[in-house]
């Protein structure tokens, strides 16, 4: 009840689509309680922070941020060339074709085709979340898309956040939002271990 405006500062790489899908499904539950959200981005709000940040009703970016990384990829290892050449070879009896997903065997071209279909849903995904997001349509977010990563000026150019500044800056924004005068600031930090700590400032 007492918390009228969000600030979320955004400092991420990014990660898994489903982390981010979770955070960002937070945010808008935030908003439909009535509390504006603002996205306040660090030096990197990329690929997963991205995808987190464009559920906020407003993005504010610094001019040296990269930003955007609107991309989904997936990769999966195998060592069968590398064990030929110590004279090991692996075979196996399996009920289908596809019964067993073995690092020390070739890819199956099947199963290739079958993690493509779900890297391009995956992007299709990331393209409707910004695209809602945003208030863009899919061509118009696909064209600035593709894992291509902008700086926090070129990000505002192309409609991927709406303005530039501090995090600061952003903590006042979130109070016009919210049609805040007075207002508090609370802080919420995850608590850091000192071994932690430590090897941060190393």
């Amino acid at each position: 009840e007492e918390v009228k405006a969000i600030v979320l500062r955004v400092d991420s790489g990014g990660g898994s689509a489903f982390a981010s899908e979770v955070i960002r499904e937070r945010i808008r539950f935030a908003q439909a309680q009535g509390k504006p959200v603002v996205v306040s981005m660090g030096s990197v709000a990329a690929s997963g922070g991205y995808w987190i940040a464009s559920a906020a009703d407003y993005i504010i970016a610094e001019p040296s941020t990269l930003t955007g990384s609107i991309g989904i990829f997936g990769m999966y290892a195998t060592a069968d060339k590398a064990l030929q050449k110590l004279g090991i070879y692996n075979d196996g009896v399996g009920t289908t074709p596809l019964s067993t997903l073995d690092p020390t065997r070739p890819l199956d071209p099947a199963l290739s085709d079958i993690i493509q279909l779900g890297i391009e849903r995956g992007y299709q995904q990331f393209l409707t979340v910004v695209s809602e997001g945003r208030n863009m349509s899919l061509n118009d977010v696909d064209k600035v898309a593709q894992g291509r990563v902008w700086t926090g000026v070129d990000a505002k150019d192309l409609g991927l956040v709406d303005d530039l500044g501090s995090l600061q800056y952003a903590i006042s924004q979130a109070a016009t939002l919210a049609s805040l005068d007075k207002y508090q600031i609370k802080p919420i930090t995850e608590t850091i271990s000192t071994k932690q700590q430590l090897l941060n400032e190393i």
